[in-house]
């Protein structure tokens, strides 16, 4: 928006009445967008509260909120357009925003698909007791909904980044969250979650969601731990009776990936985290619920401040 603004400054000079009339609808809608900008720190404040015990419906709903706000936006341009298309300077520039503002509308309403369960982020169970495994739909539409933001609002971060060297067998065995092998004990121990909680600790936001928009939304479902190669492949994996479920491939043990399968499954349909034990006072199954809350809040909350930026600078 600072950049439409500063079109229409190089604008003005000696100006006509009715143009004029059409720099000042423009400065009123640019005051117009501070309810934008409080409607964003709204949504930044809100993604502070969550939990583990927050509902995957209430993170599609931030999505939905994007979209949303982007509608109200563009709305608000394209009339003004409507009424004052003459004045090419300004046309140009503000027809670019506008269409930067749709695609963010269109990758949130598509990501807000992606989740829309009941269930918790944090849902933990036992590797004997998966039951029905992360929805492929869901994921699919979490993947090209945030890519398409992504790919207009992120500049920095690696989806590649990789920055903690716990002990090796620790970090390989974090896939044991995702698809541990599917006997009695079979689930994550605390020392795999604690490898994991280090990872999330370790990346920017930036990076994670650098690695969710490079998943592939063309994944399998229900494949091996030790086949997955980005962080759609972490999070659509499943268990076998066999010994399938430590992180094997080069891309899969990158803590950006990790992290970027976590929120993933925290956000997905029927994602849950695959622990060793699951009763009450047990690590793990604690350690895996605080970790899925605070993948999807750095994922969530990265995501709404660089939209913001983006309308801010236009």
């Amino acid at each position: 928006m600072v950049m439409v603004m500063m079109v229409m400054g190089c604008n003005s000079g000696g100006v006509k009445d009715a143009e004029k009339v059409f720099l000042s609808e423009m400065v009123n809608l640019g005051k117009g967008f501070m309810e934008v900008f409080v409607s964003f720190g709204d949504m930044i404040t809100g993604t502070l509260g969550i939990k583990a015990d927050t509902k995957k419906s209430e993170i599609g709903g931030y999505f939905t909120k994007i979209a949303e706000t982007m509608k109200g936006v563009r709305e608000k341009l394209g009339k003004i357009m409507e009424e004052n298309g003459k004045y090419e300077k300004v046309k140009e520039k503000v027809e670019g925003f506008i269409g930067k503002i749709s695609k963010i509308e269109e990758g949130a309403k598509k990501a807000a698909l992606g989740a829309t369960d009941s269930a918790v982020i944090g849902g933990v169970v036992k590797a004997n007791s998966v039951g029905a495994n992360t929805d492929l739909g869901s994921i699919k539409n979490l993947v090209e909904g945030i890519k398409e933001i992504v790919d207009l609002v992120i500049t920095e971060g690696d989806g590649q980044a990789d920055k903690t060297k716990p002990a090796d067998a620790d970090k390989k065995n974090i896939g044991k969250l995702f698809g541990g092998k599917t006997e009695d004990a079979g689930g994550a121990e605390d020392k795999h979650v604690a490898a994991a909680s280090a990872s999330i600790g370790a990346v920017s936001g930036a990076d994670i969601l650098k690695a969710i928009a490079g998943s592939n939304s063309n994944v399998s479902k229900d494949g091996k731990v030790k086949e997955a190669n980005d962080a759609a492949g972490l999070a659509l994996a499943k268990g076998t009776n066999t010994d399938d479920d430590k992180l094997t491939t080069a891309e899969s043990k990158k803590d950006a990936v990790i992290v970027g399968g976590i929120a993933f499954r925290g956000m997905a349909k029927d994602g849950k985290f695959i622990v060793k034990e699951i009763g009450n006072n047990k690590t793990e199954a604690e350690g895996a619920k605080g970790a899925a809350a605070n993948a999807v809040n750095k994922v969530l909350s990265t995501l709404i401040i660089a939209i913001r930026n983006a309308v801010d600078g236009g």
